[in-house]
């Protein structure tokens, strides 16, 4: 269902995509508008702001030197980072959320039952490793956890979540694009994309077939056409369906509620307020 919105005449996208961007997008083109043109937050969870930490903790843990990297080291770590990020203003309300930093403590735990941080090579460089290349005319930006030199190529993931079963292939997407923008970026081939699934206790190790990589490359452009189109007609492709409800903006979506106002209305942000939702000072889609 497309939902026509209002938008401001100077309107604009985001100059960079990002992988979070294309999958939000192909879930739902409205809730990209809310997010990316409205320039509404979407509310922090505890299952993100675990997963915050948890990868926080892990990229300290490898910038140690090798024989440092012990799990004594890694909750001490825990316990110096966890609390800092906690007083965050987006995080404090998790402070005192125990199911949640018990989560976190157990996926620590678990990367040294999944691997050995102190026999593992990675150049401090290679953490956090950061992705800004044009893609098929589309200027991409990732992020990439690790990146791994030990007679392959490899780009690692690390995930908080439950193991995907089989929605792997899906999970796959965000690596498989990585090691494209490796190639055009740095020309080096990525052997192998691995995903580490802390708290699932599983780990997904995939050589690279470089035609996925090509077609998220594709899925890429794609994305960037069809986003322009919506902006240019002031119309965004709703998707409705389970995921709805876990959407923030649902309350405020005329795919889903008959009698909610047009988004980018006074009648609409004023619904998203009393959501408890709250917008960014510069949305990148606003004049």
């Amino acid at each position: 269902m497309r939902v026509e919105v209002i938008q401001s005449d100077g309107a604009q996208l985001p100059p960079r995509v990002s992988y979070s961007q294309l999958a939000k997008f192909n879930q739902c083109g409205l809730r990209y508008y809310f997010s990316y043109l409205g320039g509404w937050s979407e509310p922090q969870t505890s299952a993100l702001v675990g997963g915050s930490i948890a990868h926080e903790v892990i990229e300290h843990l490898y910038r140690l030197p090798s024989e440092e990297r012990t799990v004594e080291k890694a909750l001490e770590l825990l316990r110096e980072h966890g609390p800092r990020l906690l007083r965050l203003p987006d995080y404090a309300k998790f402070a005192n959320d125990n199911s949640m930093k018990a989560s976190v403590k157990e996926a620590i735990e678990n990367l040294f039952a999944l691997e050995s941080p102190a026999e593992l090579v990675v150049q401090p460089e290679h953490l956090e490793m950061e992705l800004e290349v044009d893609i098929n005319g589309v200027k991409f930006f990732g992020k990439v956890d690790r990146f791994t030199v030990d007679g392959v190529n490899r780009v690692t993931d690390y995930k908080t979540g439950k193991n995907p079963g089989r929605f792997m292939d899906d999970k796959l997407k965000q690596p498989y694009l990585y090691a494209l923008a490796f190639k055009i970026q740095h020309d080096i081939d990525i052997d192998q994309v691995e995903l580490i699934f802390l708290n699932a206790k599983h780990i997904e190790n995939r050589p690279v077939d470089f035609t996925i990589a090509e077609q998220m490359g594709e899925s890429l452009a794609k994305m960037r056409g069809e986003s322009e189109t919506a902006l240019a007609a002031s119309a965004w492709e709703a998707r409705t369906g389970k995921l709805c409800e876990y959407c923030p903006f649902e309350a405020a979506c005329p795919a889903v509620r008959a009698d909610a106002a047009k988004p980018g209305t006074i009648e609409s942000d004023n619904a998203l307020i009393k959501l408890g939702l709250t917008r960014r000072e510069k949305a990148s889609g606003l004049g």
